[in-house]
């Protein structure tokens, strides 16, 4: 049976994670979470446009987010749910990255273990298939953590001109369907 993919991605040191985020990352079953998310959103309308094309998070506090972690083969689906605003992507491994795709957009990640908590940089991105110069891209340098037996997620994206198009923050709980 093939590993999980974050245990594909990390090997031993996704033991050193705190036990919430090894539930959520290294099991092979599927799973929901719920919780509370913060959003940030650069006032910008074109940068808005952006976030809203990518179906990213809307701004605001309190936000009520489930995510859906499918396992199917050697890929994850992951099915987020921002008080309604709904997007999806797709995850796998390859040549120790994990590369995401989000509609139009290729995500490529270096993951690893940091203090303790689960660091997502990204270092390539590909619209429509065509990479894109480091200058053109966003940046993201998400981490994951536990506190208090609770998933917590820090994602800010950075994008040249506009410089922090958003920046999403929040808390889960496993929940049983």
């Amino acid at each position: 049976m093939t590993q999980p993919l974050f245990r594909r991605l990390l090997g031993a040191p996704i033991d050193d994670l705190p036990p919430v985020l090894r539930e959520a990352h290294d099991r092979r079953i599927d799973q929901r979470w719920r919780g509370v998310a913060q959003v940030e959103a650069h006032p910008n309308p074109l940068a808005r446009l952006l976030c809203r094309m990518m179906r990213l998070p809307p701004a605001g506090t309190a936000i009520p987010v489930t995510v859906w972690f499918e396992r199917r083969g050697t890929a994850e689906h992951w099915h987020r749910d921002f008080a309604g605003r709904r997007y999806g992507s797709t995850l796998v491994e390859r040549d120790g990255l994990m590369i995401e795709r989000m509609g139009m957009a290729t995500n490529i990640f270096r993951v690893s273990v940091e203090d303790g908590a689960l660091r997502l940089d990204l270092i390539g991105f590909r619209f429509l298939g065509v990479p894109l110069p480091s200058a053109l891209r966003p940046h993201c340098h998400a981490r994951e953590h536990g506190n208090d037996g609770c998933y917590v997620f820090d994602v800010p994206v950075d994008l040249w001109p506009f410089g922090r198009i958003i920046h999403y923050t929040g808390q889960m709980e496993r929940i049983d369907d």
